[in-house]
């Protein structure tokens, strides 16, 4: 084990003072993305997971190890140790869980939860435990690369269960996006048991389907910047699909899926309505905040608390016409989960376009889902929404529903563009997502190479995306488990868009090629794969069915 995680902190520190001889300079070849992880809430129920991309500057090989600080107990596996190299960038995963009950008791009478640690690199795998009391925490996972330390941040609170049945529900907001008329889609809502005995609970619709706390809910539009496909890379891809019209300068990251503003970050929000509601959390990690209508100064807001709470900013203001709304983080890292536009008319619609299953439940430590399912194959196009209210032994919870239906049939068509580097294709919908990852600026770009479908066009299937970080190599397919042919080394990047199983009018085949040598594959609607089979490609079959 390494000594304490503070000491490691202040040698660095004094290395960094230290003045520099003639013609040296100081610059890091190890980087580390993101430098900081926030795990949130960690209980006994949903192991919370991150991950840390490490790529070194230099052209040497070198070996690193990593470690966690003083107090942490090694249940299983070796220390994790590895050779890293400039172009084959290393992935650590992380995830962390604690006991439903104490586990013992400090010397001033806190009750002390078992909280383990897994670490795992190119499925080598290590165990820590510590004791720790409920609480906010801060844990270093230290790396030593070649002699070069670098400390990974992790940041989370140990919940503490109370002996009676506590609900906890996420999201307290839906977004089911911008629907064609006479699409179906389904989403989840996590229903958690936050205490020790069984909790009993049941779904009620509200009675006029809008009110909480007698204030009318759906005085607007709600749109989530929420990206589950993201979830747990520690890398937030904004605009995912075209889902939102926000734009984003400096460094964010992604905390359960959401965009985390890193210091100096900033997100700008084109809306026209009469108003808006921004909703974020506060949290030990968050700071200052500014906020701007147009150029004018807004309000500038301290999102520090010593937990992790949900808190909003509303314009009280009316306002008229198309402005920009922007959200500048000053200090600290803060989570921000959507945007609501007020002024909009939403409508409950004919109440026959929500079901949800099951309508009761009984959660003890597991985490289970209440399914809500829209069909608009009956609403005329407009803004709709809806709320309902889940009762139980453990308290109340209110769920706001919200959904925009269109007269597009929900095919809005996406360029898919190119990219290269080295023998591996990099396809996508999002390069301005993209560009916020690591290893992108590698890339060189080619062009549209084909058109895909957006998501819950009839007819077509998510076209799924992984990366083998170690050979660097990208695979794609619209089966969930990758055909059965990916090692244990790729990892799940989410959906790039929607592609047809079989012939849509207007659309082609997209033909797959592989190399043999390389791995690598190939992908294009040119029946001669734009003489790939030149430089030892093989012909690998039909992906599906593109525009």
């Amino acid at each position: 084990m390494l000594r304490k995680y503070r000491w490691i902190c202040l040698i660095l520190i004094v290395a960094a003072l230290e003045p520099l001889a003639p013609g040296q300079c100081w610059g890091s070849a190890v980087l580390l993305h993101p430098e900081f992880i926030s795990l949130g809430d960690v209980g006994a129920g949903k192991i919370k997971k991150g991950m840390v991309t490490i790529t070194y500057a230099d052209s040497d090989r070198k070996s690193w190890s990593a470690e966690v600080n003083e107090g942490w107990l090694c249940k299983s596996g070796r220390p994790l140790t590895g050779i890293l190299e400039h172009a084959r960038p290393l992935q650590l995963k992380m995830s962390m869980k604690s006991s439903l009950a104490p586990a013992g008791e400090d010397n001033n009478h806190n009750g002390l939860y078992t909280v383990v640690l897994n670490l795992e690199v190119d499925n080598r795998r290590t165990v820590y435990h510590k004791k720790l009391t409920g609480g906010n925490h801060r844990e270093g996972v230290v790396l030593n690369v070649g002699g070069e330390i670098k400390v990974i941040d992790l940041s989370f609170h140990v919940m503490e269960y109370p002996l009676e049945p506590v609900l906890l529900v996420s999201p307290h907001r839906l977004d089911f996006g911008s629907l064609g008329q006479g699409q179906k889609i389904i989403k989840k809502i996590e229903i958690t048991n936050r205490g020790r005995q069984a909790l009993k609970w049941k779904v009620n619709q509200k009675n006029n389907g809008r009110q909480m706390d007698g204030v009318d809910a759906l005085s607007g539009r709600y749109v989530s910047f929420l990206q589950p496909e993201t979830q747990g890379t520690g890398q937030y891809r904004p605009g995912s699909l075209g889902k939102d019209t926000a734009e984003y300068a400096g460094h964010w990251s992604e905390v359960e899926g959401y965009p985390e503003a890193q210091q100096n970050s900033v997100m700008k929000y084109r809306f026209s309505g009469s108003g808006i509601v921004l909703y974020y959390w506060k949290s030990p990690a968050a700071g200052k905040i500014s906020l701007y209508l147009d150029n004018r100064m807004l309000a500038n807001i301290d999102a520090f608390d010593e937990k992790t709470v949900a808190a909003e900013y509303r314009l009280n203001e009316p306002v008229i016409g198309s402005h920009i709304f922007t959200l500048v983080n000053n200090t600290g890292r803060v989570v921000i989960e959507g945007i609501k536009i007020t002024g909009k008319e939403v409508s409950l619609g004919n109440g026959k376009w929500i079901k949800f299953y099951p309508e009761i439940g009984v959660t003890t430590r597991e985490i289970d889902y209440l399914h809500v399912s829209v069909d608009t194959s009956h609403l005329p196009p407009g803004t709709y929404g809806h709320v309902l209210n889940v009762e139980s032994n453990g308290g109340e919870a209110a769920i706001e529903l919200h959904a925009e239906v269109s007269l597009e049939t929900g095919s809005k068509i996406l360029d898919v563009y190119r990219y290269s580097f080295g023998n591996d294709v990099l396809l996508s919908t999002n390069p301005q997502g993209e560009a916020k990852t690591a290893h992108f600026r590698d890339y060189r770009k080619q062009g549209i190479a084909f058109k895909l479908f957006s998501p819950g066009t009839p007819g077509t299937t998510e076209f799924y995306r992984w990366y083998n970080p170690q050979r660097r190599l990208h695979f794609y397919s619209y089966e969930a488990n990758g055909e059965g042919k990916l090692s244990r080394e790729y990892v799940f990047e989410g959906t790039i868009g929607n592609i047809a199983t079989s012939r849509l009018p207007n659309t082609r085949e997209l033909y797959r090629w592989q190399h043999p040598s390389t791995g690598q594959y190939f992908f294009s609607t040119d029946t001669k794969g734009e003489g790939v089979h030149k430089i030892g490609y093989k012909y690998s079959g039909i992906a599906g069915f593109v525009r």
